[in-house]
C-alpha cells in the first residue's frame, strides 16, 4: 500500500527544488542580501528601545500614589515644576536604607508660555524589602514651612506587583 500524501509532498518539493539553487550570476547578490537582512534583524533586537527601560510615572494632577515593586527595580517620576505658584523645590524625603536617588533632572520649559517652568524628573532605585514613602517637598521663597508636593508610597516586596487582581 502506497502513501499518496507522502509521495505528493515529495513530488511537490522536487518540482520546486530550483528555488534552492542560485544561478552563478546572482549568487553573490543574493548572499549579500541575506547577510544584510540577518544583520538588520539582529540589530533590531539589539536596539530595542523598551529593553531594560525604567517605568516612568507622570504625577501631574496626582498628589498621592501607591506602588508595589521589587528590590533592584528602578522607577522614575516626572512632574510639573510648580514655580508658577511661587514655589521652590525643597528636597526629597525618603528612607535611604530602602530607596536611593539615582538621578534628578530639571527639564527646562520648551513651550515658551508664561507660567511654564518646566518639569522635574526623579529616578530612584529600590534597595531592600519594606515600606517606603518618597515625598517631594516644596516651599514658598519667603517661608520656612515645607509642603508635600507629591507623595509616593512604595511597597517593596519579593514578588513585586501582582500579575492581576481579583
Amino acid at each position: 500500500m502506497k502513501n499518496n500524501l507522502l509521495f505528493k509532498n515529495i513530488n511537490f518539493f522536487k518540482k520546486r527544488q530550483y528555488l534552492l539553487h542560485f544561478g552563478k550570476k546572482y549568487r553573490a547578490a543574493r548572499l549579500i542580501t541575506y547577510i544584510l537582512i540577518m544583520i538588520s534583524f539582529s540589530g533590531c533586537a539589539a536596539l530595542n528601545p523598551f529593553a531594560d527601560s525604567v517605568p516612568e510615572y507622570d504625577l501631574d494632577g496626582i498628589h498621592e500614589m501607591a506602588l508595589v515593586m521589587m528590590p533592584g527595580d528602578s522607577v522614575a517620576f516626572d512632574m510639573r515644576n510648580p514655580g508658577s505658584g511661587g514655589y521652590l523645590f525643597d528636597g526629597v524625603t525618603f528612607n535611604p536604607k530602602l530607596v536611593s536617588l539615582e538621578k534628578y533632572n530639571i527639564l527646562k520649559a520648551d513651550s515658551g508660555r508664561v507660567g511654564d517652568f518646566g518639569r522635574w524628573r526623579f529616578e530612584f532605585k529600590l534597595l531592600e524589602i519594606g515600606e517606603a514613602a518618597i515625598i517631594i517637598n516644596i516651599k514658598r521663597a519667603n517661608e520656612e514651612l515645607r509642603d508635600a508636593y507629591k507623595i509616593v508610597t512604595l511597597s517593596i516586596t519579593e514578588e513585586g506587583e501582582p500579575f492581576f487582581e481579583w
